[in-house]
């Protein structure tokens, strides 16, 4: 019998049966059985699966990584010791568990934050979020707190769990449930996943109560069945405190939901097999074993820090932290931002996505036919104006000239995510490529900026952070192949032309800036443990200084100040 989630079907403790029925394995070994890979060990005989695994970022997701999180009980033989941002979402459910214990927020939010290190732009975002959750549910006072989970589970030769984060509530007398999705920013319903919101009916309608497990590696230990007859799925949005109805219907009709658009989903997300580097990695019990992730020792120009626990980074992050240390550590929290590009930035994006589309079909080099003539290649996703769109247009009408997709060119791989597991950083390094391919037997790594400022002839290692990356990377042959011949290419496109700028990774000298830049960047971020703001000029463009009480809101911008990080003109 396969032991993946292709079922959570059992009897009730009133007899009644829980639907669905069981479905075959899209992944397995041919025997319908999910195999361990190397590195790991343990138990794999329960199996769990939360309504996040089918979320809208499953698609993004890394397949056996998200298999190997479905069984909780299985051990990795090696793993670093993690260093993650604070959950923000994590701390609103505390407060909120507290304040609908009878607190008041500011004395909910003062005790759980005595427990860990807040940021003070942290406490600013909860205590905004409680807030707008509290106003957003004053109509369902109907309904009381559930502390406990609703658990999903069936046994057999294994042991299978479904369940959904989120807050919980039911009228008093059962028959009546609703759970609630948290959302970081502005109402959106439309993305909230339908996999995942079929999940959330199901669990809603026919999950048991249960305590969470200690250690985690353990089964839930469950009530008895329910009877529910009417469940509700909503989401509230922690920025400006709307409640939006996701799903509402019978426990039948959840299941029928569930059967017709959740349960395939949760089938593939514990079968995968495939591989897949990215942002899924630092909390994988896989990283230390993984042929994806490259050991790249001294890639970002740092001695050893061996009692450091390990972090993700990108060359965006170290670019918001030399610029505050505070923005940085709010994004990387993901707290809602607002306005977070400027025009030229924006545009700058646009530009970026039209030669994604045109790249991804690699039909040939890019000629220009392919190139708009008007304002209306734009669209309205961008939000610029039309001397805005035509300037884009005049800087893509220059592109066919430096296009790196010519004859010859192989293994085409476009806005490619690359992961290396710098040892000595203690870092776990995610860079995004615009362009990578093979000329022969080495790796062309190709970046695109735009700018409508001339040329200043400063050194373009120094200019774009990224690009100093793309140099150690290859430098090193962390891609495969031969660094002879490998490059870096940096296009530049102006509304007056395009420039192609080359950095040989084999050069010693390009190569020891590319390192002394990335050390220069990455050693403050990396001893950074307080993450303090410096208010000034730039506080203006801050997409997030609506959380940061350090803010300074009245000041000026200089002008000789940009914005931060990727908030910054394409170019600068």
């Amino acid at each position: 019998m396969s032991d993946s989630l292709h079922s959570v079907s059992g009897q009730g403790d009133a007899g009644r049966t829980v639907p669905p029925p069981r479905v075959s394995s899209p992944h397995s070994d041919g025997r319908g059985t999910w195999v361990s890979p190397p590195g790991l060990s343990g138990d794999v005989s329960l199996i769990r699966v939360g309504s996040s695994a089918v979320g809208s970022g499953a698609a993004y997701a890394c397949p056996l990584q998200r298999s190997v999180k479905a069984r909780p009980a299985l051990k990795a033989a090696a793993k670093p010791k993690v260093e993650e941002p604070p959950m923000a979402l994590g701390h609103v459910m505390d407060v909120l568990d507290r304040v609908e214990s009878g607190e008041s927020v500011e004395a909910a939010v003062t005790s759980v934050r005595g427990a860990v290190f807040w940021h003070e732009g942290l406490t600013s975002y909860v205590t905004s979020a409680v807030q707008a959750y509290l106003s957003a549910t004053d109509s369902s006072q109907d309904l009381v707190p559930v502390r406990q989970w609703w658990v999903v589970q069936h046994r057999d030769d294994v042991v299978r769990e479904l369940w959904a984060w989120g807050r919980r509530y039911s009228s008093p007398d059962g028959s009546r449930r609703e759970l609630r999705f948290l959302r970081f920013g502005w109402a959106d319903p439309q993305r909230r996943n339908a996999a995942e919101v079929a999940v959330a009916a199901y669990v809603a309608a026919y999950g048991r109560p249960a305590q969470w497990p200690d250690p985690w590696e353990r089964h839930f230990a469950v009530g008895g069945q329910p009877q529910v007859s009417n469940v509700v799925v909503a989401e509230v949005s922690l920025a400006d405190g709307v409640r939006s109805v996701l799903f509402d219907g019978t426990a039948a009709e959840a299941s029928g939901l569930y059967a017709q658009t959740g349960q395939l989903p949760v089938a593939k997300s514990v079968d995968g097999t495939s591989r897949r580097a990215g942002g899924d990695c630092l909390k994988c019990r896989l990283l230390a074993v993984c042929p994806e992730v490259p050991r790249a020792p001294g890639l970002l120009g740092l001695p050893a820090y061996p009692k450091a626990k390990l972090r993700s980074v990108s060359v965006s992050d170290l670019r918001y932290h030399d610029c505050c240390p505070a923005q940085y550590h709010l994004q990387a929290m993901r707290l809602p931002k607002s306005n977070e590009y400027s025009a030229e930035a924006r545009l700058g994006l646009a530009v970026h996505d039209y030669l994604e589309r045109l790249h991804r079909r690699h039909s040939g080099p890019c000629v220009a036919a392919d190139m708009p003539v008007d304002a209306s290649w734009l669209g309205a996703t961008w939000a610029l104006d039309e001397q805005d769109a035509m300037i884009g247009a005049k800087m893509l009408a220059h592109h066919p000239q430096v296009c790196p997709i010519q004859a010859g060119v192989t293994d085409v791989c476009v806005e490619k995510t690359f992961t290396f597991y710098d040892t000595a950083a203690q870092a776990l390094v995610i860079a995004k490529a615009d362009l990578v391919h093979r000329d022969g037997s080495s790796w062309v790594w190709r970046e695109t900026k735009t700018t409508q400022r001339p040329a200043r002839g400063h050194s373009v290692l120094n200019v774009y952070p990224q690009i100093a990356l793309a140099t150690a990377v290859l430098s090193r042959g962390l891609l495969g192949g031969s660094v002879d011949g490998s490059r870096v290419e940096v296009e530049v496109l102006r509304p007056t032309g395009a420039d192609l700028i080359l950095v040989d990774p084999s050069d010693p000298t390009q190569v020891a800036e590319a390192h002394a830049l990335l050390g220069k960047l990455t050693r403050p971020w990396r001893e950074d443990s307080t993450f303090p703001a410096r208010p000034g000029g730039r506080c203006h463009t801050c997409p997030v200084r609506m959380w940061c009480p350090s803010s300074v809101a009245a000041a000026p911008p200089l002008l000789e100040e940009t914005p931060c990080g990727d908030n910054q003109p394409p170019g600068t």
